[in-house]
């Protein structure tokens, strides 16, 4: 049977030396946000839209793209292959549409806890890979833009 393929985006959200990770309740998972790229959507909007539904974060300004990689899983029973590209992004405020008086929430939010943990932890927290790989790729570019975040 021929693998399901789809394309995601996401996000590597820092905060000041923080990292956001999303605890996954149901499965006790730890991942970065994304999700799939709709049609007639670049893979930068895709991103910044899957990190804004999954976090509720509004005010996100990207830093760096951090690349793609291949996933391959079994879903459903069925083999999947999944290209995620990744970019790197600062928490401009914690402003959060929630806070807009939003009372529409994507399904996905509800199964997500927001947490921030130090960036220097964040791959060793990751579940899966290739997330762990961007992790450690955000921090590396960082380490390279010291500033980058801050401005």
């Amino acid at each position: 049977m021929k693998p399901k393929y789809y394309a995601a985006a996401g996000g590597v959200v820092v905060r000041g030396e923080e990292a956001l990770v999303l605890h996954k309740y149901a499965k006790d998972e730890y991942v970065l946000p994304k999700g799939h790229i709709e049609p007639g959507e670049t893979v930068e909007q895709a991103a910044l839209r899957e990190t804004r539904e999954e976090t509720s974060y509004v005010n996100l300004r990207l830093l760096a793209e951090l690349g793609t990689l291949r996933a391959e899983f079994v879903l459903d029973g069925r083999r999947a292959v999944r290209d995620e590209t990744y970019y790197l992004m600062a928490l401009v405020n914690e402003q959060r549409d929630d806070e807009q008086g939003q009372a529409v929430e994507p399904p996905d939010r509800a199964a997500f806890h927001v947490l921030w943990v130090p960036l220097s932890a964040l791959a060793g927290r990751l579940t899966f890979e290739p997330a762990k790989t961007f992790a450690a790729r955000a921090a590396a570019w960082l380490a390279e833009h010291p500033r980058a975040a801050a401005t």
